[in-house]
């Protein structure tokens, strides 16, 4: 599934792409562009997740991204249970991505037990 590039995630790409850029046209004296280049590339690879997890028997898709807030990394999150039921959860504004994570996954599960998919002892589990 192909989605459009949300664009949050184009200005920080983009900046992490200026950031490389000028630091490979620096002073070859100190290897910044190497060192940021590794961290850029780790950045990138472990900032944007998306994978499948089951929530009360039903196939879900957690999806987690980075953004930019007062010049500090901050996470959002999102689960969808495409084929159960059209709630999504949102967990936003967190420094911690594990914690975007868990938000979103807890306001699902707050959203399901107010529609009454979920049962107050199923929800315990999860809120």
């Amino acid at each position: 599934m192909m989605t459009s590039p949300n664009p949050s995630r184009v200005a920080v790409f983009s900046c992490l792409c200026l950031l490389l850029f000028a630091s490979a046209s620096a002073r070859p004296q100190f290897n910044i562009g190497g060192i940021l280049g590794s961290v850029v590339e780790t950045f990138v690879e472990e900032a944007y997740e998306t994978r499948e997890i089951t929530l009360f028997d039903n196939y879900c898709v957690l999806t987690r991204s980075p953004y930019v807030k007062r010049l500090e990394v901050h996470y959002r999150a999102d689960v969808k249970c495409p084929g159960w039921t059209p709630i999504v959860g949102k967990g936003r504004d967190h420094t911690n991505p594990t914690n975007s994570e868990m938000d979103a996954i807890k306001d699902f599960v707050r959203q399901a037990l107010g529609k009454g998919l979920v049962t107050a002892d199923e929800a315990a589990e999860w809120l």
